[in-house]
C-alpha cells in the first residue's frame, strides 16, 4: 500500500471519536477498493496505539467512570450504560468495563466481603456469569459484544484468524512441493525461536533465496513491523539465513527495503520457485562463507 492511501485510512482513523465498530463502517465505506481485513487491521493496530497511549489517565478515571455508571442505573437508564460512556469518552468498551469491574471488586472488599485483591477481572471478563451483580454483568456483557478491539471475543477471533492463515501457508507450500516443518515440530526440538515455516531445503523465491516463512494475518505498518523485527525476525535470519515475511492483509510500502540481503516481504506465497539442488546450495554456502 502506498503512503498516500494509507495516510488517508490513517487520518479518518485519527479523527474519529465513537465506537470503532462505527469507526470500521466509515472505512468500509470510504475505501470499498480495500479489504475488510485490510482495513480492520490498520484499525486495530491505530487504535491501540491510542489506547496505550491514554491508559493512565483511565486508570485515573476509574472512580468518575463508576459513578456515572451507577447513576446510570439509578437513573433507569436503557441497557448500554457503559457502551454509551465508552462512545462518549472515546474508550473502548471492555477498557471501560475492567476500570468498573475493579472498582466494583473494591467496592465488595470495603463492603466486608473476601479479599478482592488478587481477583482476574480478565475472568469475569470472560465468563460474566460469575459477576453476582445481574445489571452489571449485562452491561459488562454487552461491552464484550459491541467492542472489536478489546473484547474477549475479538482476541479469539484473532487467534483463530492467525491459525486459519498458518494452515493457508501451510497448504500452499505443500502444493507448491516445499520440504518444511512447522513450528510445533520445531519448539518439540528445543528451538525457542520458531517461524512457522522452516524450510529442509532452501528455494529460491522471486530471486531470493529462502530458508524460512513468517505468517502474519495483519496489515504490515511501520510500528508492527519494527518490533516483529526486533523480536522475531532477526532472531530468524541469525539462527536460519535469510527468509521471508507475509503480511496477508497488505504491508506499508515504506518498510520494504530493496537491498535487505535478511528478508523479503510478501502478501502472498511467492509461486515462481527455483529448487535449488544440494550441491548448488553447499557451493553458494561455501561462498558466502
Amino acid at each position: 500500500m502506498d503512503q498516500q492511501h494509507y495516510n488517508d485510512i490513517v487520518s479518518i482513523i485519527r479523527k474519529y471519536r465513537g465506537l470503532t465498530q462505527d469507526c470500521m463502517k466509515l472505512l468500509i465505506q470510504k475505501f470499498p477498493q480495500d479489504s475488510y481485513d485490510t482495513l480492520y487491521s490498520i484499525l486495530s493496530l491505530e487504535y491501540q496505539k491510542r489506547m496505550k497511549c491514554s491508559h493512565v489517565k483511565n486508570q485515573m478515571n476509574k472512580n468518575k467512570y463508576w459513578d456515572l455508571y451507577k447513576r446510570g442505573v439509578e437513573d433507569d437508564n436503557n441497557p448500554g450504560i457503559i457502551i454509551r460512556m465508552a462512545a462518549q469518552f472515546d474508550i473502548a468498551p471492555c477498557l471501560v468495563a475492567k476500570c468498573i469491574l475493579n472498582k466494583y471488586f473494591e467496592t465488595l472488599e470495603t463492603s466486608g466481603d473476601k479479599d478482592q485483591s488478587s481477583v482476574n477481572i480478565n475472568i469475569y471478563l470472560r465468563d460474566t456469569c460469575l459477576i453476582q451483580n445481574m445489571d452489571l454483568a449485562y452491561e459488562i456483557f454487552l461491552c464484550t459484544l459491541y467492542d472489536n478491539i478489546y473484547s474477549p471475543l475479538t482476541e479469539t477471533m484473532k487467534a483463530s484468524l492467525g491459525q486459519q492463515y498458518e494452515v493457508k501457508l501451510y497448504k500452499e507450500a505443500v502444493a507448491l512441493g516445499l520440504a518444511f516443518r512447522d513450528e510445533e515440530h520445531l519448539r518439540k526440538n528445543g528451538y525457542d525461536k520458531t517461524p512457522d515455516c522452516k524450510l529442509e531445503v532452501p528455494v529460491a523465491m522471486d530471486g531470493f533465496v529462502i530458508n524460512w516463512i513468517e505468517s502474519k494475518a495483519l496489515f504490515g505498518d511501520e510500528d508492527a513491523h519494527k518490533d516483529y523485527m526486533k523480536n522475531q525476525y532477526l532472531s530468524y535470519w541469525n539462527r536460519f539465513g535469510p527468509g521471508l515475511v507475509i503480511y496477508w492483509f497488505g504491508y506499508l510500502e515504506k518498510i520494504v527495503e530493496p537491498s535487505d540481503k535478511r528478508f523479503i516481504i510478501r502478501d502472498h506465497l511467492p509461486t515462481n520457485i527455483i529448487h535449488i539442488s544440494s550441491s548448488t546450495f553447499s557451493k553458494n554456502l561455501k561462498n558466502r562463507i
